[in-house]
């Protein structure tokens, strides 16, 4: 097992779960901070998730090359931090999710509609 390589495939795989979490669950409020229309929104949401797969998929690629490939003469390089890191933004990414199930959002009010209190 070459560490460096499952290390740098386990990195890949951490930033396909940071751009599914954000493409999933904060697309409205990046679409805010960039003033992107609802068309941009959309776009934004399908590319997070697109380069995500793509990001997590190679990083399962990379991170099964370096565990099939035989030891090399590697020192200092820690497994368990990257671990603990993709297993906090797993534990995230079902903690989102189960708060949107449980909390659904509110309908939007749509323009002309009222309110009633």
């Amino acid at each position: 097992m070459r560490k460096k390589t499952v290390k740098l495939g386990l990195n890949y795989i951490l930033v396909g779960m940071v751009l599914v979490i954000i493409a999933t669950f904060f697309h409205e409020e990046v679409a805010w901070l960039f003033l992107l229309l609802p068309g941009g929104e959309a776009r934004f949401t399908f590319l997070g998730l697109f380069i995500g797969g793509l990001c997590g998929g190679f990083g399962v690629l990379i991170s099964a090359i370096g565990l099939l490939q035989g030891p090399a003469l590697e020192k200092n390089i820690y497994l368990t931090p990257i671990l603990i890191i993709l297993a906090a933004a797993l534990l995230l990414f079902f903690m989102l999710l189960y708060s949107s199930i449980r909390n659904p959002e509110p309908p939007k009010v749509r323009p002309g509609e009222t309110i009633t209190i």
